[in-house]
């Protein structure tokens, strides 16, 4: 055999080595890439499908009169929309917010205890339930110890409603202002640790979580207490993603006596109007006094209050009086 015979049978030998490579590596490439695909697909799907299926069957036929119950979990949950269902009774409402009323749900057969909050709607408009829907899509995405857990929906043509924890010790504000207030007797420990667990439940959602959240309507009564009177975040109903930085809205949202001064002319919505409303919310916890007090006197509200009192010198008589003994100078 000569030696051109040789480089040629070597150089083919190479070539063949080459082609195996190649298509092994793009094999590879290959299946990697339909595996992230799939996964990504997964992903966005289930995505989709918790938070955007309500829209698909909200617009279901309006003639049908029969139109079912659904209950979609977060979770796994050891009841049915039917259990759910029958506790919706008028003296299981325990709270009445700005866009639902609350029900006690306790059933008994399964040992369980949810809050459910029916969402108010106008005329069927889809549009506005949509708008109510939000609260759904945002909470189903929160993580926090400091932050209602939610735990599913359920719906039906007309109606929805949102299933959550619940919280045997109610809201901050009827344990400060209620009347039951005198018997939860509140102390500095559990009011410095309420205080806390709102500031880090406000972080997260300003800091942590991305885009960032405000929640717009931070205010004592949508702070809630468990068991051992550790604070959750709720009614996200007013809350906005806040998507570029000093966003502009067309109306003030939020509660009187909490709604930052800058936000009502301004409009802007950023995470300096949720810190406004919680040094209001620091205010109602030393004091035990409500942001619009009528002891304040006419047009006084307690940041005013404090303030006057701190001038003339007379900071300890804004302390809560019946936990103001308990304070050690």
């Amino acid at each position: 055999m000569s030696s051109r015979n040789l480089i040629t049978t070597s150089n083919v030998g190479k070539t063949h080595v080459n082609h195996i490579l190649v298509g092994f590596i793009v094999g590879i490439s290959v299946i990697i890439a339909v595996g992230i695909m799939v996964l990504a697909g997964r992903s966005m799907y289930n995505r989709w499908y918790l938070c955007n299926s309500f829209f698909k069957d909200f617009r279901f036929s309006k003639n049908n009169s029969e139109w079912p119950w659904r209950l979609v979990a977060f979770e796994r949950l050891n009841f049915t929309s039917t259990d759910i269902l029958a506790c919706l009774k008028e003296p299981n409402v325990i709270g009445i917010c700005g866009n639902g009323i609350v029900y006690k749900a306790e059933i008994l057969k399964h040992h369980s205890v949810v809050a459910v909050k029916k969402l108010w709607r106008t005329n069927g408009d889809i549009e506005a339930g949509e708008e109510l829907f939000v609260e759904v899509d945002l909470l189903g995405k929160l993580r926090h110890r400091n932050i209602v857990r939610l735990l599913g929906y359920l719906h039906n043509e007309t109606d929805v409603m949102v299933l959550s924890e619940y919280m045997p010790n109610g809201n901050l504000g009827a344990a400060l202002h209620g009347k039951q207030a005198a018997k939860m007797h509140v102390d500095w420990l559990s009011r410095y640790n309420i205080a806390l667990g709102v500031a880090h439940g406000l972080a997260y959602l300003h800091h942590d979580f991305h885009p960032p959240v405000i929640h717009r309507d931070v205010k004592s009564s949508n702070i809630l207490l468990d068991s051992d009177f550790e604070a959750r975040i709720a009614d996200f109903g007013l809350a906005r993603m806040m998507l570029h930085k000093n966003e502009t809205v067309s109306m003030v949202a939020g509660s009187y006596g909490y709604i930052a001064p800058e936000y009502g002319y301004t409009l802007k919505v950023d995470e300096k109007s949720d810190i406004y409303s919680y040094g209001v919310v620091l205010l109602e916890l030393l004091t035990g006094k409500m942001p619009l007090d009528s002891s304040f006197g006419e047009s006084i509200d307690i940041l005013e209050w404090v303030r006057r009192k701190v001038n003339n010198k007379a900071s300890e008589e804004t302390l809560d009086h019946d936990v103001a003994r308990q304070c050690k100078h």
